[in-house]
């Protein structure tokens, strides 16, 4: 929690991670600017945009970059940009462009405030999520370029489940998804201090 707003971080990956070097795993979030599952999972995206809807979404500026133009900004929230270029510009004046987390958060206008990458935005909010959402997808991607800041064993190690659900592609709840996937909600072991 950071000024009185709950931080939850909201990600999908594979659950097959992407071994870097030895005894190290990471969890592949993107590659070539996109992920790779786009357009496979569909009740993931449906999932976003009623978890966030009528939220604050914080993103970088790759990220923001990678939504296609017509789907930008984000409608029905609060679009919030990350950057640490002083002289970014969206063009757009209902989108916020922050230069710091704490100047997101301050900037908020709801209790909620969701991080949707990427991995460096990710990797700022991690020490001060409340939460995570992850889609867990059972699917290996290859080449994967971006990883979420926290490998699979430190996920699991200081994060516990309160909520989980597995979808199979083509049944009930993922009638139109092409790959099974399922949803996961993590919570802290121990509540942050301060």
């Amino acid at each position: 929690m950071l000024y009185g707003k709950t931080i939850s971080i909201i990600f999908a990956s594979s659950v097959f991670a992407s071994p870097i070097c030895e005894n190290r795993s990471l969890l592949v979030i993107g590659k070539d600017g996109d992920i790779p599952w786009r357009g496979k999972i569909p009740s993931d995206m449906e999932r976003f945009v009623g978890l966030t809807e009528y939220d604050s979404v914080v993103m970088g500026r790759k990220t923001w970059d990678s939504i296609p133009p017509k789907f930008r900004p984000l409608a029905n929230r609060q679009n919030i940009v990350l950057t640490n270029n002083p002289r970014f510009t969206t063009g757009n004046s209902w989108v916020v462009v922050a230069h710091s987390l704490e100047e997101a958060m301050r900037s908020s206008m709801s209790e909620t405030v969701w991080i949707m990458g990427g991995a460096q935005i990710y990797a700022l909010a991690l020490p001060m999520t409340d939460e995570i959402h992850w889609t867990m997808i059972y699917e290996k991607f290859k080449g994967g370029d971006t990883f979420f800041p926290g490998s699979p064993n430190y996920i699991m190690g200081d994060w516990k489940s309160s909520y989980f659900q597995f979808f199979k592609a083509g049944e009930i709840g993922a009638e139109r998804d092409q790959v099974n996937s399922a949803y996961n909600v993590l919570r802290r072991r121990t509540a942050l201090c301060g």
